[in-house]
Order: structure tokens, then sequence, then C-alpha cells
């Protein structure tokens, strides 16, 4: 009698079968709207709730592992139960935490120091100045330490690159918001907002460097410079994010009052919308960058028949 291969019968579910990996995508926007949100509330809060100034400090240093929290629930989480789960996320936060601690953020803070004379000048030159001290030195560091703590066989689908970064952005950012909340009592409202600014950036960071990662190891013919330019896109945002967050915050709203007390919401919603943004572009390009491969081993395999 005749035997029947039972997968030609019952074939696996297509969705096990095409994707066994955690989707990043959606484990992003939720630790993204989860912690929007939870700014939200706390500015919602404490516009009728009067904290005591000795509390600020505890409280902004639980905001500041709240991005962390969120990152373990979610994705590394959710990463554990994949069929074919990526390895050494958690280390690679801890890596790139430890290279923000200890190099990173002294480098920026105590030999660059571009608070110091950067708060004077023009907004193109603040750009500048930014993209060259703060937003080289953060995707130098984030590149580095994906580059050389993630093996290149570790990547088996283009997506890997932005989980390897967000892991990376997280560990960088827990660092630098610690950082800040322990630095000085900062009103709650105000430091979730400077809090979720810091997260959004390092975010738009890691997703630019894990599309440059990501073509370079992913891609048979990749471009050139496509490393260059992501560290340098990356920069670049920065660079443009710092100045324009702290216009947004400072600005005012009306012609007649041009100077207004400060307001840490708008440059809360603009950093909220630029990674909102960026992430659906690079979602775009990756998913013209994969569409374009299938098409090319389309290609090859009709070539290689005929």
């Amino acid at each position: 009698m005749a035997r029947y291969n039972s997968r030609l019968i019952t074939p696996p579910a297509e969705e096990e079968e095409i994707y066994p990996y955690r989707r990043v995508w959606p484990s992003l926007t939720f630790e993204i709207s989860i912690l929007f949100a939870v700014v939200l509330v706390i500015y919602l809060l404490t516009r009728f709730v009067n904290i005591p100034t000795q509390l600020y400090q505890p409280i902004n240093v639980v905001l500041a592992l709240v991005p962390m929290g969120l990152w373990l629930a979610f994705s590394w989480w959710r990463e554990r139960s994949a069929v074919q789960p990526r390895s050494n996320l958690v280390t690679l936060a801890l890596v790139t935490g430890l290279v923000a601690q200890a190099i990173a953020t002294p480098f920026i803070q105590d030999i660059i120091q571009p608070e110091r004379w950067l708060s004077i000048e023009s907004a193109i030159n603040r750009i500048v100045g930014y993209t060259f001290t703060v937003g080289i030195v953060q995707a130098i560091s984030i590149y580095l330490v994906m580059r050389y703590t993630v093996s290149s066989d570790q990547y088996r689908v283009r997506l890997d690159g932005v989980a390897y970064g967000i892991a990376s952005a997280v560990g960088y950012a827990t660092v630098a918001n610690l950082q800040y909340a322990l630095a000085a009592p900062v009103a709650p409202s105000n430091a979730a907002m400077h809090l979720f600014n810091q997260v959004a950036i390092l975010m738009c960071n890691a997703i630019i460097i894990g599309y440059g990662l990501s073509e370079v190891i992913m891609n048979s013919r990749p471009f050139p410079l496509i490393l260059a330019a992501a560290i340098g896109l990356s920069a670049f945002v920065t660079g443009v994010a710092l100045p324009l967050i702290a216009g947004f915050t400072n600005a005012g709203l009306s012609v007649e009052f041009p100077i207004s007390s400060a307001s840490p919401i708008r440059g809360f919603l603009f950093a909220a919308g630029l990674l909102f943004v960026l992430a659906n572009v690079f979602s775009f390009l990756f998913n013209v960058a994969d569409r374009q491969e299938a098409e090319l081993r389309i290609e090859e395999t009709e070539s290689l028949s005929t």
C-alpha cells in the first residue's frame, strides 16, 4: 500500500512556517504606546495632585526603569515563546548600558559638553553641533555594540536588526535616564516627558542602524556606503531632534506672547511623532527590501530551471 506524507494532506499553519520569529513592530508598538500613556497620565495627574518634592527623585527613578520593564514584558518575554527566538538580547542591552555608563555619557558630558557652547548658537548651528557630538557618539556606540555583540549568523531575517537595535537602545536609554533621574529632583511630569524623549530618539537611532546592519548582512549586493549612511542619518536625526524638542518645549504659541513658560508637552508630542513617522518609513523600506529579495530568488530559481 502506498504511503502518503501527512504534510501534503495537512500542511502546517502558514504563519508558523513563514515567520517563526517574534513580530518586532507589534512589540515596539505596545511598548511605546504604554509608555506614551503612562507619561500622559502622570502629566494629567500632576495637574490636580501636588506631589511632595521629596518624592520627586524616587518617582523619577521608577519612571527611568519603565522602558526596560516594558521591553522585558513585550519583547524579551515574548521572544522566549517564539518558535526560533533571538539570542543575546539581554546581553546586548546590558553591554550597551555599560558602554553608555562608562564611555559614551562621560565623553559627552565631561569632555564635549555640548550644552555649554551650543545653547546660545543659532538653530542651524545647534543641529550641526548636536549631530557631530551627541548624535555621532550615540550612533557609533549603538552600532559598535550591535556589531560586536551579535554575530552575523544570528541574523535570520532583516527585522532582526530592529530587534537587536531596540534592545541596545533600551539599554542605553535606561542608563541615560537613571543618570537624569538621580542628578536633581525634577517634577515627575517634566521628568517623564524628558525620559520619553530620550527613549524615542534612541529608538529612532536603533531602527536606522538596524536597517543598515541588516542590509549589509542579508543583502547579497548591498549599497557600498550603507553603514556609513545609516550611522550618519542616525546622528543627524539626533542632531535635529534635540534642538527641536527644546524649541517646542520652550517656544510660545502666540505672536503677542512669543516667550512663555516651558511646556514639555509640545516637545513630548514632537518626539512621539518623530518616532512614529520614522518607524513607518523604515517599516516600508524593510518590506521593499524583503519583496525585492523574494523576487530575486524567484528569478534565480526560474533561470536555473531553464
